[in-house]
C-alpha cells in the first residue's frame, strides 16, 4: 500500500491536468491574437471605404462646381444677348421718330443697361450661393472622414487592449501553472489527517529529502 504522503506527493494526473492547461492557455493567447489581426483588418477595410466615399463625394463637388460655373456663364451670355437686342430695339423704334437724342432715348437706354446689370448681379450672388454650399460639403465630408477614421483606431484600440490584456492574463495562469509544486510532508493539506507513523515518516529528513522539499 503506497503512503499517503508518497500518493498526495506524486498525485494523480497531474501531468494530463497540467498539458491541458497549458493548453486552454494557449488557445486564449491565439484566439486573442485572431481577434487583433480581425480587428486590424476590419479597421483597413472601413478606412478604405470611407476614403473611397469621401473621393467619390469630392468628384461629385468638383463636378458640381463645374456645372454651377457653366450655368452662370450660360445664363451672363444670355442676358447680354437680351440687352442688346433691347438696346437695337430701342433704336429701331425711337430713332426714326426723331427723338434718337432725345432725353427719352438716353432714359430708355440707361433703364435697359441698369436692368441688365441687376440680372447679371443676381446671377453672380447665385453662382456664390452655390459655390459656398458644396465647400459646405465638401468640410463636411473632410470632417465625416476624419470622425470615421478617428472611429476605426478606438475600436481597434479597444481590441489591441482587450487582446494584450487575455495574453498577459493567460501568461500568468501559464506561469504559475508550470511554476506550482505539490506540498508534502507537514505543508501537505492532509497531514492533520495522517496517523502517528505517517506523520513522523512523511517529516523525515529521508522522506524530505527524496521529494526535494
Amino acid at each position: 500500500m503506497c503512503h499517503p504522503a508518497v500518493f498526495t506527493a506524486i498525485g494523480v494526473g497531474g501531468g494530463a491536468a497540467g498539458t491541458a492547461g497549458t493548453l486552454a492557455v494557449l488557445s486564449n493567447v491565439g484566439l486573442a491574437g485572431l481577434s487583433i489581426m480581425q480587428a486590424k483588418s476590419a479597421q483597413q477595410a472601413q478606412n478604405a471605404l470611407a476614403d473611397q466615399a469621401y473621393q467619390d463625394k469630392q468628384t461629385q463637388i468638383k463636378d458640381n462646381r463645374m456645372t454651377v460655373q457653366l450655368e452662370a456663364i450660360q445664363k451672363s451670355n444670355a442676358l447680354s444677348q437680351e440687352f442688346l437686342r433691347r438696346q437695337a430695339t430701342n433704336r429701331a423704334l425711337l430713332s426714326p421718330s426723331g427723338i434718337g437724342q432725345s432725353n427719352s432715348f438716353e432714359a430708355a437706354m440707361q433703364y435697359n443697361k441698369s436692368q441688365y446689370h441687376q440680372e447679371l448681379n443676381a446671377v453672380a450672388i447665385n453662382e456664390t450661393r452655390r459655390n459656398a454650399d458644396l465647400a459646405y460639403a465638401s468640410q463636411e465630408s473632410r470632417i465625416e472622414l476624419q470622425s470615421t477614421k478617428i472611429a476605426t483606431r478606438s475600436a481597434f484600440q479597444q481590441a489591441l487592449i482587450k487582446g494584450v490584456t487575455t495574453v498577459a492574463t493567460s501568461a500568468s495562469g501559464l506561469k504559475g501553472a508550470s511554476g506550482s509544486s505539490q506540498a508534502v510532508g507537514s505543508s501537505s493539506a492532509n497531514f492533520s489527517n495522517y496517523t502517528a507513523a505517517d506523520q513522523a515518516l512523511s517529516t523525515s529528513s529521508s522522506f524530505m529529502k527524496r521529494f526535494n522539499t
